[in-house]
């Protein structure tokens, strides 16, 4: 069973292009929700909120009888809606993430430092986990591309450049660092992995971009003090996992924030807003193009075909894909499915920038 519950990503964390250049500016999501629930928009539009849904300052909350809301402001204060309430959305506006403006072009943006990969046949181990990223703990799940014909990987770290005194090999794509040596706060770290075919997570990487490193004894505290918070104010286990997932995300714990919600999404939690919020964290802060496209197509595909907000979100997300891909003309249709979705919403701002981006789109078509 899909259960209804949903997680506040903020906006400070994974702001997509969309998000940053739009007009509508979100300052909370649902992380719960029971019963007969809606959101009345700012323009009258009626939306029945799944797992994730955003609230806009303006949104009005309605909750029937025996119905129940908790949502996350973008300041992670948690509130209530009781049953029977009509509610004007009380949360605080997030402050919009400072963000260059790039071109269609998404690999090459001058401030993503982005790996060298030809995305559409990666034949190297590169990093997924964990790059650019802070760690809570200090025994990380490691996990790689598969190489075709590696029957086995050598694991390796650097510390601050420097090759650590640790090596482990495994047959598989995953393993778990055992903690000897012992992982410094502070201290940037970067995994490497060699596959037994020669291929190199190294090759095409530019150094210092899947860094990643503990947080200091001081942030590790704070970490425990606002997951405790968390557990006191929100009954509901796994509302309490997502809105730990979204503290993480604003510590910067990526790699852990992902963690959560794809095990959760194994465990039958699984929304259109939660598989877009992956997309957006593996595209945006990962920079992992593959992934994106898979929790993308996972949010269109479980999103109603009225859930226009979500439907728009997740294609605008697939056209960044498609063009990091060099795949033009899918991300030029999934751009034009994108715009007639902002259109509707009257998102005025952000028709102008995937009008912008489809041209840059036809003309890099056109000299092929």
């Amino acid at each position: 069973m899909k259960i209804r519950i949903a997680v506040f990503i903020a906006l400070s964390s994974i702001a997509t292009s969309a998000l940053a250049a739009s007009n509508r500016i979100s300052n909370g999501l649902i992380i719960h929700s029971s019963g007969e629930v809606a959101i009345e928009r700012q323009n009258g539009r009626i939306v029945r909120p799944t797992g994730g849904t955003p609230i806009y300052p303006g949104d009005t909350l309605r909750t029937a009888q025996n119905a129940q809301l908790t949502i996350q402001c973008a300041d992670l204060g948690i509130k209530s809606i009781a049953s029977g309430e009509n509610q004007l959305n009380s949360c605080l506006l997030a402050k919009e993430e400072s963000k260059s403006d790039c071109s269609a072009d998404l690999v090459k943006c001058p401030d993503r430092g982005d790996e060298k990969i030809t995305w559409n046949s990666a034949p190297i181990p590169y990093i997924i986990s964990p790059r650019r990223t802070k760690l809570l703990d200090s025994k990380p799940i490691l996990r790689w591309n598969p190489v075709a014909g590696a029957t086995s990987y050598k694991l390796s770290l650097r510390e601050n450049g420097a090759k650590l005194n640790w090596e482990m090999t495994v047959s598989g794509t995953e393993a778990v660092y055992p903690g000897e040596p012992p992982l410094k706060p502070g201290v940037r770290y970067r995994l490497i992995v060699e596959a037994n075919t020669g291929a190199s997570s190294e090759t095409p990487v530019v150094e210092g971009d899947t860094a990643f490193r503990l947080l200091d004894e001081g942030e590790v505290e704070r970490v425990k003090s606002e997951v405790g918070a968390i557990g006191k104010q929100v009954p509901n286990e796994n509302a309490q996992k997502l809105a730990i997932a979204n503290l993480y995300l604003n510590t910067n714990l990526i790699a852990e924030a992902i963690e959560i919600l794809e095990n959760l999404q194994k465990a039958g939690v699984e929304t259109p807003p939660i598989n877009r919020a992956l997309g957006d964290m593996y595209l945006e802060k990962l920079q992992l193009v593959p992934q994106a496209e898979v929790y993308y197509s996972k949010a269109i595909n479980t999103a109603n075909p009225d859930d226009i907000e979500e439907l728009t979100a997740a294609r605008y997300g697939l056209g960044q894909v498609h063009s990091a891909m060099r795949n033009n003309l899918e991300a030029m249709k999934y751009l034009r499915m994108a715009k007639d979705g902002y259109t509707t919403l009257g998102d005025l701002p952000m028709v102008e920038k995937v009008e912008k981006q489809l041209r840059d789109l036809q003309r890099r078509e056109e000299r092929k």
